[in-house]
């Protein structure tokens, strides 16, 4: 869900998980063709040794990982947790940590791996309703845009509910969703179209048409593909 939209209902579509697995392998296909980038320099305090533990037990995805890249994974994260503060949370690390693993999924295969235009994480008890500017147009439509859990704005804001953060087992993943969205920002609008030049760009392009149009065509057949039907909103969300 992007800042600014009006969605249905309660729950941000997202990838089922073995399609985002899937995902993550595709995108390392795609990516290859980045130009080389500095690598990331982490911190030189050591990861605390509960992490390994919260995210085995609160992010499942990462129990396919190699240990080598379990072990990146918490650098990033410490990373993360370093440079964006995660606001409302009281301080519970269980919270922390998990959010900034499962964002981190994303970046793990990254040359450069930052969400350099994410500022804030607001973190809600549960689903949240969103302040909308109105103008005066919209006098006599609805009065009051649907409970979220979860919204990413182009301001480098990140909202999220953490009982959807927390919720395992119905194939949702509102954390990847909307971090998706903060990388397909990066290059000023919420596209589908990532920060990406040359080879990358065009390949990214032709697989994003493709994919999008199957997505669409699969929510018209009322299919039940990896991607629910909230993907074929458009780009974006898909």
């Amino acid at each position: 869900m992007t800042g600014g939209e009006v969605v249905t209902g309660v729950t941000v579509g997202a990838a089922l998980m073995g399609g985002i697995y899937g995902i993550v392998r595709l995108s390392r296909r795609l990516w290859r063709w980045l130009p080389a980038a500095p690598g990331v320099r982490f911190l030189s305090t050591p990861v605390p040794d509960s992490w390994p533990a919260i995210i085995h037990q609160r992010v499942p995805l990462t129990r396919r990982l190699s240990p080598e890249e379990r072990n990146r994974l918490l650098r990033l994260a410490q990373l993360l947790l370093h440079e964006v503060e995660i606001e409302g949370c009281n301080g519970l690390e269980v919270m922390r940590v998990t959010i900034a693993a499962t964002a981190c999924l994303l970046l793990l295969n990254l040359p450069y791996p930052r969400f350099p235009t994410l500022r804030r994480i607001l973190l809600y008890p549960d689903t949240f309703v969103p302040r909308r500017v109105r103008s005066p147009l919209d006098r006599g439509l609805q009065t009051e845009p649907d409970p979220l859990s979860g919204e990413a704005h182009d301001g480098g804001i990140v909202i999220l509910a953490w009982d959807s953060v927390h919720a395992r087992g119905d194939g949702h993943n509102v954390v990847l969703h909307e971090f998706a969205h903060v990388l397909d920002a990066e290059n000023g609008a919420f596209d589908g179209i990532p920060f990406l030049e040359g080879a990358s760009l065009a390949e990214w392009g032709r697989v994003l048409t493709d994919e999008f149009a199957h997505a669409q065509e699969a929510a018209e057949r009322d299919d039940e593909p990896a991607l629910d039907a909230y993907a074929a909103t458009n780009r974006a969300e898909f």
